[in-house]
């Protein structure tokens, strides 16, 4: 059950480019049942905390969810300049980061679904994957709540956007995978978001998260760095205010479980897959990483039942 955070105090707080109320909250998966300790806090008087109860990592205080909203219209949260003279052809030939993660989402969707699949990008930004996954057969569609993100897919990228919150978006049909990538970490309350999610599938149909990994092998060392006060950078790798909170492979199945959905598979992808490098080296390093789950982002599948 998802318990909604006791607000304690509320007051604003300017962080970098972003300015917002603030609240103290608890875990968002265990509420005030929760055994939660801190990590770290920094100068603005932000805690990181651990709950040992499910593994979660979060922030408080945080933003509250009227201010949240906001955080993605901010200019600083995403660089649209790229789509000043934007083509298809030009982003798929120049192989950029953005074209390769896109196109690797797709290869693992791949894996578990068949050409002609019904899929839903919750949280999609600009609609690039949308677009990627149209182009290799899936029947795919979005949902983000920003205005400023979705008129790039709608205006530039002419994919099927809808702009708004899950909890809005009521289709006359089911899908058979929904792709959550870099979005759990920026949301008010993950729980009912995945649970939402679970109702959207099809019996059997696939969730795809991607996630900060606080257990990954670079996060784990600038925790360390930060807590003993050899690194002074305000534990800037956890990315609030845009990301509150991070995961480990306990508290995505804690939350899998909690939104009645199972895990079936975990892996990490390495920056140098998400480069599309190909030299020996780095094909050793991508599998290595992704086996252990060595990357500071952790990729979940989960499934749906049957019944």
């Amino acid at each position: 059950m998802e318990h909604k955070g006791r607000e304690i105090k509320s007051r604003s707080l300017k962080f970098g480019s972003f300015e917002g109320l603030i609240e103290d909250v608890h875990c968002r998966l265990c509420g005030e049942s929760s055994n939660s300790k801190l990590v770290y806090r920094n100068k603005e008087g932000v805690g990181f905390y651990h709950c040992e109860n499910c593994g979660l990592m979060y922030a408080s205080p945080r933003f509250t969810e009227e201010s949240m909203l906001r955080i993605s219209e901010n200019e600083a949260f995403t660089d649209l300049s790229m789509f000043d003279r934007w083509s298809y052809d030009e982003w798929k030939k120049d192989r950029s980061r953005s074209y390769n993660l896109s196109f690797q989402k797709v290869l693992l969707l791949k894996r578990y679904l068949p050409a002609g699949s019904r899929i839903l990008d919750l949280g999609c930004g600009t609609g690039l994957f949308v677009l990627e996954s149209i182009k290799n057969n899936f029947l795919c569609e979005g949902i983000d709540p920003s205005l400023r993100l979705t008129y790039i897919s709608r205006e530039i990228l002419k994919v099927p956007i809808a702009t708004m919150q899950i909890e809005e978006f009521n289709p006359p049909y089911r899908f058979k995978g929904i792709v959550v990538w870099d979005v759990l970490e920026h949301l008010y309350g993950p729980v009912r978001v995945v649970k939402r999610c679970a109702d959207l599938l099809e019996p059997e149909g696939f969730l795809f998260v991607q996630v900060p990994h606080y257990r990954g092998l670079s996060n784990s060392l600038k925790t360390f760095f930060c807590r003993i006060g050899v690194k002074k950078s305000g534990f800037k790798h956890f990315g609030f205010p845009w990301h509150v909170y991070s995961f480990d492979k306990r508290s995505l199945t804690n939350l899998m479980k909690i939104s009645g959905l199972r895990v079936i598979h975990f892996e990490s992808w390495s920056h140098l897959k998400k480069i599309n490098r190909t030299d020996c080296l780095s094909q050793i390093i991508i599998k290595i990483s992704k086996t252990l789950c060595l990357s500071d982002y952790l990729v979940c599948i989960a499934q749906k039942p049957s019944k």
